[in-house]
């Protein structure tokens, strides 16, 4: 439930509690969102262990910084990183997984923080946005829109958001919001999913933009915060009230900012609940049904597996609302497969080191959280590793096919397994590199390195 706003007569009544009961209740709360220096995070995580940071001293350098005037703050923060190179050092490694305070007693939240100091880098200069180039998703090139053109992937055959905002209200109610990497890089899952909403009977027009995060990585607030206010204008223009995501990461970056005004809810859920419906209409008992007649009804076509396990994302940690439905379509649609669960699942979730553009600082952190999840997830005995977040994908496929026998597990994510449409990242990855020597090679170098 989310807090309601102070009224008159909210304020009113709070005016009318005794001062001793308002000093009472502010000592309280200032405990329980006050770093305790326990050290519980800086035992979770090697990038606070190492410098023996905790989030309270990262949060206290911060506060310190920012209450100097903003003219100031650049060369407060040259001074702090030139006295304290390990504190740059560590929050240049953050991934912004959240795992170091998911168990926090006080509440901390690192990712927020974590993000703040990486605005102060750059305002400072320690990370020019050139660095970024490539991700400067709100520029109209960047390495997912390029990607596109080169290999001529696009969805004419659906509504575009801007299409629905220029036709205004009542022809679509729904922005099917698949991602970055998925709206690139899978195209034939992408329609899949997008035709399957159309089965269902949902009004639906797609979005092949990126939800800011890449610019958040780098500092760039101001500009992730314009690219999501202008999806939100277009999003009005057309009448939109609910967003199907199906990255975590993506819902989370939107959350905020739609609060209270478009209903955010994961494809996973979608495809559960309107699958449901689907079979109902057909007017057959589902204890009639064969699993393949029920897999036609619902609109699936799974991969065949002997048994699952499951990476749940960070963003996801909250509520787990995208891997629990996820585990219910396995278990419905997929029922001759398995489940069995990694040691570190939901709210405990590991991270696979792809967050924060942390690779292209120290990509040996990368690497090692990515094997982490591997080698946990081929210690269930499973036969494959099912993925909640598209960039988790990517991360593991690429982690496997850079090593020999391809780590003992496959991976794939949940949609692939819920289609049957495989991911081809081999492919995908030779002409990520390929792109740049080939036809295009020139154009690419001085769009991005001029």
């Amino acid at each position: 439930m989310r807090p309601q706003k102070l009224t008159e007569e909210n304020l009113a009544a709070v005016a009318r509690i005794d001062s001793p009961i308002l000093d009472a209740l502010g000592e309280w709360a200032n405990n329980r969102l006050t770093c305790s220096h326990c050290k519980r995070c800086t035992l979770r995580c090697e990038v606070l262990r190492e410098p023996d940071l905790d989030i309270g001293a990262v949060e206290g350098d911060y506060r310190a910084i920012i209450a100097l005037p903003l003219s100031e703050q650049p060369s407060a923060t040259l001074a702090i990183v030139e006295r304290r190179p390990e504190l740059y050092h560590a929050l240049r490694r953050c991934c912004f997984c959240g795992y170091c305070t998911a168990t926090c007693q006080t509440h901390m939240l690192a990712p927020d923080r974590m993000r703040d100091w990486r605005e102060l880098f750059m305002r400072a200069g320690l990370m020019p946005p050139d660095d970024s180039r490539l991700v400067m998703v709100d520029n109209e090139w960047h390495i997912f829109s390029a990607y596109r053109a080169i290999y001529g992937i696009g969805y004419p055959e659906f509504t575009t958001l801007a299409q629905a905002a220029e036709a205004g209200p009542g022809h679509v109610d729904t922005l099917f919001f698949p991602g970055c990497s998925l709206v690139s890089y899978a195209p034939e899952l992408t329609r899949a999913a997008g035709e399957w909403l159309t089965r269902a009977g949902i009004a639906w027009a797609l979005s092949d933009d990126c939800c800011g995060s890449p610019l958040m990585s780098a500092g760039l607030f101001d500009r992730a915060a314009a690219l999501r206010q202008r999806i939100l204008d277009q999003m009005r223009a057309a009448g939109i009230t609910r967003m199907i995501t199906i990255c975590p990461g993506c819902a989370d970056e939107f959350s905020e900012l739609l609060a209270g005004e478009i209903e955010i809810v994961p494809l996973p859920e979608v495809l559960y609940g309107e699958s449901r419906k689907m079979i109902a209409r057909s007017g057959k008992k589902t204890t009639a049904l064969e699993q393949g007649e029920l897999n036609e009804l619902a609109g699936f076509a799974p991969l065949e597996t002997r048994s699952l396990t499951f990476f749940d994302s960070c963003h996801d940690r909250a509520d787990s609302r995208h891997g629990k439905a996820i585990r219910a379509l396995a278990k419905r649609y997929v029922p001759s497969a398995e489940q069995r669960e990694m040691d570190h699942r939901k709210r405990g979730t590991l991270c696979c080191g792809a967050g924060g553009a942390v690779a292209s600082f120290d990509p040996d952190i990368t690497n090692r959280r990515v094997h982490r999840v591997i080698d946990e997830a081929r210690a269930t005995g499973a036969a494959t590793l099912i993925t909640t977040c598209p960039t988790c994908t990517y991360t593991v496929a690429q982690a496997r096919l850079e090593t020999p026998g391809g780590c003992g597990i496959e991976n794939r994510h949940y949609l692939e397994l819920l289609f049957g449409k495989e991911i081809p990242w081999a492919d995908i990855f030779d002409q990520l590199g390929s792109m740049w020597t080939g036809e295009y090679g020139p154009w690419l170098n001085q769009t991005f390195f001029g």
